[in-house]
C-alpha cells in the first residue's frame, strides 16, 4: 500500500511539474475591421490585418509571421468581390517559423472586409426649364433628365405634386436618385406652364445655336423636344430650311413642328458650321532604320507618305516635309509631315528615322606586368575606335571574375565593347602579376646552392689532393 502511495505521489508531483513549466502560446491580432473602397484592389488591403505572437505574456517582437489568406470554413478571399458593396469574411491564418509554436491559441482570425460605395448618383438635366401647354395631361420627366451612377440598381423618381397643369405659372419637379448603397441625391427641374395652339418647343441646345460639322450628317430632333397638349410628342414633324452644310459659316434657320391638327410652332436656331476635323495623313510605316552617313532629301522622305486628306478633298501634294532635326551622327531624329486645311486646322505626323551603323566597334589591347597587389586601369591599355559613336569609350566593358591582383599568374581577361548602334564586339587582354617577394627568395635559394656547391666541389679537390700527395710519400719509401 505504501508503494502505491508513493508511486501515485511521483506521479502528481510530475503532472503538477509539466503544468509549470509549459509555456503559454498565443496570437493577438489587429485591423481585423476593413473598408475598401468599391472597385479598389483587394490586393492593396490584405496585408493590412496582422498577428503578434505572445509567449508567457510577453511579445516576441523578433517573431517571423506568415500568413495563410485563402481562407477556411465557407469564409475564403476568393469570394471578395469589390465590384458589389457588402461584408465579406476571410479566415487568416498566422504561422511563426522561428519560435515554431505550432497552431497555438488565436493562431486563426475572421477578418472583415466592407466594401463601401460613398459615390453619389448624378442627375443630369437635359434642360433647366421646360415649357409645357396648357391643360397637358401628366407628363413623363424621365425624359427631361438621365441618372448616372458608378453601380446598376440605383431608384429615381420625381415629384410633380406642385406643378399646376391647368394654370399658367412657373413651376418645379423634384427629381431624386438613390443607389443601391443609400447614397441620395436631389435636383430640380422648373416647369413653364403656357398656352401655346401649337406643340411646345423646348430647344435642348444652348444660346439658340447649332454647332455642326461640315459635311456632317446632322439628326436635328436631338436638339429638340416638340410636345403637343393632345398629340404629345411630335419632334419627329420637324422640318427647317435648307442650307449648305459642306460651306463654313452661319446659317439662321427656321426649325418646324406641327400636330395632327395643322397647327404648327417654329423656332429660330443659327446653325453654325465649322470645319474642326483636321486633316488625316497616312504613313507607310512609323518608323525606319538608315545608315549614320544617309543623306537626308524630300524626295526619300515623300516615299512614305500614302496619303492626306481633308474629308473627300486630297491633300498630299500639299504636306510639308521638315526633316531639318537629322544630323549625320547615330541617333533618333524626327520627320514631322504636316499639312493645314483650308480652315486653318494643322495635322501633324511623326516618322522616326533612327541612324545607326552596321560596323561594329574596333579594340586593341596591350599586355599588362603588374607587381601583386598593384591596382590597375585597364582602360589605359584599352583601344577603342568606332567612327559612328565618340562615346563608345563609355561601354567598355572587362571581364574581371577571375582575375586577382593579389595572386601571381597570367591572366586573359574579356573585353567588351558595345556602339550607340547596339553593335559589340571582343577581344583579350593579358595581364601577368609578378611576385617580388618570391623572386628574393628564389635568388637567395641559388645563391645558397652556389655556395654549397663550391664548398663541396672544394672540399672534393681538397681531398683528392691530399689523397694523391700521400699516395707519392708512400711510394717513395
Amino acid at each position: 500500500m505504501k508503494k502505491i502511495i508513493f508511486i501515485f505521489s511521483i506521479f502528481l508531483i510530475i503532472i503538477l511539474n509539466v503544468k509549470v513549466l509549459a509555456t503559454e502560446w498565443r496570437y493577438e491580432w489587429e485591423n481585423t475591421y476593413i473598408e475598401v473602397p468599391l472597385y479598389a484592389s483587394i490586393n492593396a488591403y490584405d496585408d493590412i490585418p496582422k498577428a503578434k505572437l505572445y509567449k508567457d505574456g510577453i511579445e516576441l517582437q523578433d517573431a517571423n509571421i506568415s500568413y495563410n489568406r485563402n481562407g477556411d470554413w465557407l469564409y475564403y478571399y476568393k469570394d471578395i468581390d469589390t465590384s458589389k458593396p457588402g461584408e465579406y469574411k476571410v479566415w487568416y491564418k498566422a504561422n511563426e517559423s522561428r519560435y515554431r509554436p505550432g497552431t497555438c491559441n488565436n493562431y486563426k482570425q475572421l477578418i472583415t472586409f466592407k466594401v463601401i460605395d460613398t459615390v453619389y448618383p448624378t442627375i443630369n438635366l437635359i434642360k433647366d426649364t421646360i415649357k409645357i401647354p396648357l391643360n397637358s395631361a401628366k407628363i413623363d420627366y424621365k425624359q427631361f433628365y438621365t441618372v448616372r451612377d458608378n453601380l446598376d440598381g440605383y431608384i429615381s423618381d420625381y415629384d410633380d405634386s406642385d406643378v399646376n397643369y391647368k394654370e399658367i405659372g412657373t413651376y418645379e419637379v423634384k427629381i431624386r436618385a438613390v443607389d443601391i448603397s443609400g447614397n441620395e441625391t436631389k435636383k430640380t427641374l422648373k416647369v413653364v406652364v403656357e398656352d401655346n395652339n401649337g406643340p411646345v418647343i423646348t430647344f435642348l441646345g444652348d444660346n439658340d445655336i447649332i454647332e455642326v460639322e461640315r459635311e456632317e450628317e446632322v439628326d436635328f430632333k436631338e436638339y429638340f423636344k416638340a410636345i403637343d397638349e393632345i398629340d404629345k410628342d411630335c419632334t419627329s414633324t420637324i422640318s427647317y430650311d435648307k442650307f449648305d452644310i459642306n460651306q463654313t459659316g452661319d446659317n439662321i434657320v427656321t426649325f418646324t413642328f406641327h400636330d395632327k391638327q395643322g397647327n404648327f410652332s417654329s423656332y429660330k436656331v443659327t446653325v453654325r458650321v465649322v470645319d474642326e476635323v483636321p486633316p488625316t495623313i497616312t504613313l507607310t510605316c512609323d518608323n525606319i532604320s538608315l545608315d549614320y552617313k544617309t543623306e537626308p532629301n524630300p524626295d526619300f522622305f515623300k516615299t512614305f507618305l500614302v496619303e492626306a486628306k481633308d474629308g473627300i478633298f486630297d491633300l498630299t501634294e500639299q504636306v510639308e516635309i521638315d526633316f531639318s532635326q537629322i544630323k549625320l551622327a547615330v541617333g533618333s531624329y524626327d520627320v514631322i509631315y504636316k499639312v493645314s486645311d483650308s480652315s486653318g486646322n494643322v495635322s501633324e505626323k511623326k516618322l522616326l528615322v533612327n541612324y545607326v551603323t552596321d560596323k561594329a566597334p574596333e579594340i586593341k589591347t596591350i599586355d599588362v606586368v603588374i607587381n601583386a597587389g598593384e591596382s590597375i586601369d585597364f582602360n589605359d591599355y584599352i583601344e577603342v575606335v568606332d567612327d559612328s559613336d565618340p562615346n563608345v569609350r563609355n561601354n567598355i566593358s572587362v571581364d574581371t571574375e577571375k582575375f586577382n591582383n593579389k595572386e601571381a599568374g597570367i591572366y586573359y581577361l574579356n573585353v567588351t565593347v558595345f556602339n550607340s548602334s547596339g553593335l559589340y564586339n571582343n577581344a583579350y587582354i593579358k595581364v601577368e602579376v609578378v611576385d617580388k617577394g618570391n623572386n628574393t627568395l628564389n635568388v637567395f635559394n641559388i645563391i645558397i646552392i652556389v655556395v654549397l656547391g663550391v664548398v663541396l666541389i672544394g672540399g672534393l679537390t681538397y681531398y683528392l689532393i691530399r689523397y694523391k700527395n700521400k699516395k707519392k710519400l708512400s711510394n717513395l719509401e
